[in-house]
């Protein structure tokens, strides 16, 4: 996995060939070259991009050959593989030359000839001379270039610096005994705890006299053999510098001293600098069912710094999550096919692609490793803000105010960004923005209006000046395939694999592919990664073939377009009337809840609809609800039971539920984000 683009010298595999791009002709059409038969071709760049999503084009990594295999008639790359999927050391090793190279990667040759001895002085400088034969030592100048043209060569993949340690012998490898190894772990803690400086001698002495006090408290036991100076002086610089001083003074403090708040990540340039942040939408939306208001929604958006361009949405009413970013950035980085025809919009989105610096802030949702080693591997840099400094991305607190001013406080049942700007407007009474029509409205504004009015940022309009770069040679960044994407912006879990498959949040997942992995492992737990929007499926990471299994669940009736949220909802209802649900219980649970949900519609209440909202919708962005339709599009309610089940299945509901519609709903809370305190006073 890594980043490409449609430039020349590309190398890239569709329709069961391999191409070379020759060169791009213009921002709509690019040469292609079969390899085998040397027969080049012009293809539109639309073409490529609606195949690379789809998962049927694939980009091939310069200086090296990767293995392909066929699944469902379509080639899919065999290794799927993140940073935190390797070794802790040899990741650590990869961050380490990734923070040496870094201040030398925007310089020209000539300006990188003087200042690359400068660096290597600063790096040295930066480690104990105690561990210059280690991986995480100082670095020469030959070293600094050779990891410089490995970083440029893999389309600056950070993994690519990643020592190949793995055809070695058995260096790196752990010899001790895993009590002396905790024992290790712990002095180093116990003594970098004090605010005293410590040596390499001090926990070497430290240690030693802990095995030997072990030894003689187990007797019984073969003594253990000490490690030797080197062993623990490698262990002590593989916690790092800033790790070492978390230890003794604490994380608040060595954010303080480490923590880099300089100028703001800035560029005149598309797809190099974008922003990301949630906000509650200033308006309340109607249900095309009944006209009654269903709540404020909330919305998220990736914003392009250098053209001032929307790179990408997600609204929703879950509150702020990982689902909300995941599905902002897949929705930033895919190209936007069809809006004319779909919305009625009189211009394209223009804007896609990966970009190069990712500004957060301090939401849970945002510091997570999964957001960090994903932008890793797709050659993003995560910039994250000071706490509570909104200045900090200011270009996107700007859109957001703009979108307030010019397009949610326009609308009728828009709730302000002051209360006393409502005085006595009537928010819920005078809303009449309809659910299926949210998309268009948003659409059409960023497309038409946002994107075409002239931005005094950059002292030019949005969309021109995307198109006047795409016409100068700008080649946006694209993951290697459709794949990639889904797998590197999931969610990651640890379980173990089992003849039945894999349990995950109760429900089980197996597939043939599964069972080499477990037979190996032997009982070891494995990574997997999972959509929170989406349960029907799960990709389990091979460590021996080193490539994700998608796994499918084995009920896909009950998980087809099940969220995570949901399904909490479901199995906490559940538990309520039998002690241990199973499938039969599961699925009776769902048909209460749905008789239940329909109950509350006729309930006023803007919390109660805010969260009949979430449910109805979750697990599918609003975009897939067809606009102007009438209705919302109806989750899928599978039978969740087999069919030798039906008649324990059909057990009859009760016709007016007891159970509290806010207790059900709310039971699953918030997904890492705000929980769902929609009080009536917000809405009104």
């Amino acid at each position: 996995m890594g980043i490409s683009r449609f430039s020349a010298g590309t190398r890239l595999r569709w329709q069961g060939k391999i191409y070379e791009v020759r060169l791009s002709t213009s921002a709509d059409t690019v040469a292609l070259r079969e390899m085998l038969t040397e027969e080049e071709t012009l293809v539109e760049t639309q073409i490529l991009l609606k195949a690379l999503f789809a998962g049927k084009l694939f980009f091939l990594p310069s200086g090296s050959q990767k293995k392909f295999k066929k699944q469902n008639g379509i080639d899919l790359e065999e290794e799927l593989r993140t940073l935190d999927d390797y070794p802790p050391h040899l990741a650590a090793t990869a961050r380490h030359r990734l923070e040496a190279i870094w201040p030398l990667l925007p310089l020209d040759p000539k300006a990188r000839k003087v200042a690359v001895g400068t660096r290597a002085e600063e790096v040295k400088a930066a480690c104990n001379p105690a561990f210059e034969d280690t991986l995480l030592g100082s670095a020469s100048k030959a070293s600094l270039y050779r990891w410089i043209n490995t970083y440029a060569a893999s389309n600056f993949d950070a993994r690519s610096l990643v020592p190949g340690t793995r055809e070695r012998g058995g260096k790196n490898k752990l010899r001790l005994a895993p009590a002396v190894d905790e024992l290790i772990d712990s002095t180093i803690h116990d003594l970098y705890k004090g605010q005293e400086i410590v040596s390499i001698d001090d926990v070497d002495q430290e240690v030693a006299c802990r095995v030997q006090e072990t030894n003689l408290e187990h007797p019984e036991h073969k003594p253990f053999s000490g490690p030797s100076r080197a062993t623990v002086a490698r262990r002590i610089e593989k916690l790092g510098m800033i790790e070492r001083f978390t230890i003794r003074h604490g994380k608040r403090l060595a954010e303080q001293k480490f923590s880099q708040y300089g100028a703001n990540p800035t560029t005149d340039q598309p797809g190099e600098v974008a922003q990301i942040d949630h906000t509650r939408a200033d308006f309340n939306l109607i249900d095309d069912r009944d006209n009654l208001p269903l709540g404020r929604p909330t919305f998220t958006l990736c914003f392009d710094v250098g053209l001032r361009y929307p790179l990408g949405y997600y609204i929703g009413f879950e509150p702020p999550s990982y689902y909300a970013v995941m599905e902002c950035l897949y929705h930033a980085i895919s190209p936007k096919e069809g809006i004319r025809e779909k919305y009625g919009t009189a211009h394209d989105w223009l804007a896609y692609g990966i970009p190069s610096t990712l500004v957060i802030d301090n939401g849970r949702e945002f510091i997570g490793k999964d957001l960090r080693d994903a932008c890793l591997s797709l050659g993003m840099v995560l910039q994250r803000t000071p706490v509570r400094t909104p200045q900090f991305k200011p270009e996107v607190e700007r859109a957001f105010g703009t979108m307030e001013t010019m397009l949610f406080h326009t609308l009728s049942g828009t709730t302000f960004s002051n209360p006393s700007d409502r005085g006595d407007y009537n928010s819920l009474e005078e809303a009449c923005v309809y659910l299926s029509d949210v998309e268009k409205i948003l659409h059409t504004f960023i497309v038409d209006v946002y994107a075409e009015t002239f931005h005094k940022g950059i002292e030019a309009i949005p969309a021109r000046r995307w198109e006047e770069a795409l016409q100068a040679g700008f080649l946006p960044t694209l993951p290697d395939s459709a794949t990639d994407l889904q797998v590197l912006l999931g969610r990651v879990e640890y379980r173990e694999i089992w003849s039945y498959g894999v349990d995950f949040e109760k429900i089980r997942y197996n597939c043939d592919d599964l069972l080499i992995p477990r037979t190996k492992l032997k009982g070891q737990k494995v990574k997997i990664k999972y959509h929170p929007g989406d349960l029907s499926r799960i990709y389990v990471f091979d460590p021996f073939d080193e490539r994700y299994i998608p796994v499918p669940a084995l009920d896909q009736e009950y998980t087809h377009g099940l969220s995570l949220w949901k399904h909490r909802v479901i199995r906490n209802f559940a538990l309520r009337e039998h002690d241990k649900p199973d499938l039969v219980a599961l699925g009776q649970a769902k048909r209460k809840i749905r008789e239940i949900v329909e109950a509350g519609r006729e309930r006023k209440r803007a919390s109660t609809r805010t969260t009949i909202a979430r449910w109805e919708t979750s697990g599918q962005p609003l975009r897939e609800v067809e606009p102007n339709s009438g209705e919302v599009a109806e989750i899928a309610a599978p039978q969740a039971v087999q069919a030798s089940n039906m008649e324990s299945a059909s057990v009859p509901c009760p016709a007016k539920p007891e159970t509290s519609l806010e207790d059900i709903l709310l039971s699953a809370g918030g997904e890492e984000g705000w929980e769902l305190d929609y009080s009536l006073s917000k809405e009104q």
